[in-house]
């Protein structure tokens, strides 16, 4: 190789070095900019849509609790007490002055009434046709003694669709005789979240079954008494805490998703935030970024030059001293002194080395984590449904009692679930242990789809199953579930037969049953062998038996 060559090449490599060196750390800060620049506008979305759900929520509470307050005050007025007891005309004409002066307070155009303890209404402020209540919630609910709020129905009047706010009248001795009602309509509501919405999210108010009471998109089809739009029906069954962020894909379209559930009404107050929305910025920010990095990788490219050629100035003194020792000068002429030894050369041999034996150690190292992982995943799992075993099981669910009795929070549940397959023996003993092996894989898989990935699921052994679910703010959702394992059990298909199995199963729910595994098993287990002994394919839980008696 000539000298002017080997300069060149020297020149040349010295310069990439020193670009990529000055230019790799401005791309890797234009990228770790960019998923900065990410997270930030995530965490401001988060924070925005969240704040927008809690005002919402507030002003929500804020109508109940005034509409509230002022029907409690009527209802312990001694002359609507007098008129709900003895519907007398003695009473009617005072009682209509009190309502109409307490409408008048809202400014609003809404309903006022009150309802004997048949169910009739005996007056309303509007002066339509009075209707009997008697299979409405909201009456049966006062009549119980309680305020109520109810979800999204129609009025039975007007055919409107409107929210009721109901309070018990009761008598001198604590009982309920009657009951006032304040209806609302939804205008109101639809325009406070029309005020908050801007472009870019969708505001949605769901009701405790999932109807949309108001939306920032005017959704068509919702606002029915018993039309539920399934889009958002969907999200009730994904989440369980009063609030919280969850992503979500809304018909082909990844979005962030905040919620807040009202605590007065248990409505679902959703904020949805499309992700292409937050990429569209960021996207913007690395198109500036990528101009100005340009220039600069300009600059940087100049400088490494200059000093590139700086560098490679020793080694051209270098090259030519080796030239004139082999065009036989005499060495004591030549005032460089080369080592005959090559130093590039054994470094790079050093290091090719030293990298061959790192990439052996990291493959054996690798191979022992493999295997480490494999034996640790083994011994978690049982091996035909690869669900958690009994030991894993009993594992996760003392630590998350353990969770569980150190925040002690209110209205805060964990439901234990003990599911035994009825008839199984027959299934083995008729089709074979092969075809009873594929019932209990195929019932697995199902339960991964009836449960979040967050519950706990594993097998005991044999045909009984046992799932744990944590952070429940609400006790239907254990019926629910439930039922969505017995219909599973009972629908249960394999190589074209079905109906071959049901499933027993018995619930223990903590704190009311017990705040230690041992109790829990021990009452679900129970409950497992009362409905083996009354019919079977059904569920039992002792303490939401109690309560629905």
């Amino acid at each position: 190789m000539g000298s002017l060559e080997f300069i060149k090449s020297i020149r040349t490599k010295l310069f990439i070095f020193f670009f990529f060196m000055g230019g790799v750390p401005f791309v890797t800060l234009i990228i770790v900019g960019a998923l900065n620049s990410k997270a930030e506008l995530e965490e401001a979305a988060r924070r925005i849509s969240l704040t927008r759900s809690l005002m919402i929520s507030e002003h929500v509470t804020e109508l109940v609790e005034r509409n509230m307050a002022v029907l409690h005050s009527l209802a312990l007025m001694p002359e609507v007490i007098n008129f709900v007891q003895s519907g007398g005309e003695a009473y009617r004409g005072r009682v209509e002055t009190i309502c109409r002066e307490t409408n008048a307070i809202f400014k609003d155009e809404n309903l006022l009434a009150v309802t004997d303890r048949t169910g009739q209404q005996i007056f309303r402020t509007d002066g339509s046709t009075l209707v009997n209540l008697t299979k409405r919630e909201h009456f049966q609910e006062a009549m119980k003694g309680r305020e109520y709020v109810t979800d999204l129905l129609a009025s039975m009047s007007t055919g409107k669709m409107i929210i009721v706010m109901a309070a018990p009248v009761l008598n001198l001795a604590g009982e309920p005789v009657g009951m006032v009602q304040r209806n609302f309509d939804l205008t109101a509501l639809q325009e406070f979240v029309l005020m908050l919405d801007d472009s870019q999210t969708s505001i949605i108010i769901m009701d405790r079954d999932g109807r949309v009471i108001a939306n920032s998109d005017e959704l068509e089809g919702v606002g029915s008494e018993y039309s539920i739009d399934n889009t958002y029906r969907a999200l009730l069954d994904k989440v369980y805490n009063s609030n919280g962020v969850l992503d979500w894909n809304i018909e082909g379209v990844e979005c962030m998703s905040t919620y807040s559930r009202n605590l007065h009404t248990g409505w679902m107050i959703v904020t949805i935030w499309p992700y292409e929305l937050i990429w569209a910025q960021v996207y913007e920010k690395i198109f500036y970024g990528t101009l100005l990095g340009t220039f600069l990788l300009v600059a940087i490219g100049g400088l490494a030059w200059i000093f590139s050629s700086t560098i490679s100035a020793p080694i051209v003194k270098m090259t030519d001293a080796v030239g004139k020792i082999a065009a036989g000068a005499d060495v004591e002429e030549v005032s460089v002194e080369v080592s005959t030894n090559d130093e590039l050369g054994q470094m790079a041999a050093a290091f090719n080395k030293i990298r061959t034996e790192r990439e052996r150690l990291v493959e054996d190292l690798d191979k022992v984590q493999v295997e480490r992982d494999d034996f640790k995943l083994a011994s978690e799992l049982d091996k035909l449904t690869d669900l958690f075993n009994k030991t894993t099981m009993e594992k996760l669910c003392e630590m998350k009692l353990r969770t569980f009795n150190e925040n002690n929070l209110p209205n805060v549940y964990i439901a234990f679930y003990i599911i035994d397959l009825d008839h199984f023996k027959e299934v083995n003993d008729l089709l074979g242990h092969q075809f009873g092996d594929k019932v209990l894989v195929e019932f697995a898989n199902g339960l991964r789809k009836v449960f979040r990935t967050n519950d706990c699921i594993g097998r005991f052994g044999g045909d009984e199953f046992v799932a744990i679910i944590d952070n429940l703010p609400q006790l239907e959702v254990v019926r629910r579930k439930a039922e969505q394992i017995r219909n599973l059990a009972f629908n249960l298909t394999v190589e074209g037969k079905t109906k071959f199995v049901t499933a027993s199963i018995g619930i223990a729910i903590a704190p009311y049953e017990g705040r230690d595994y041992e109790t829990l098993f021990r009452v679900a287990d129970e409950a497992v062998y009362w409905v083996k002994n009354n019919g079977k394919n059904n569920f039992y839980c002792k303490h939401l038996a109690e309560n629905d008696d």
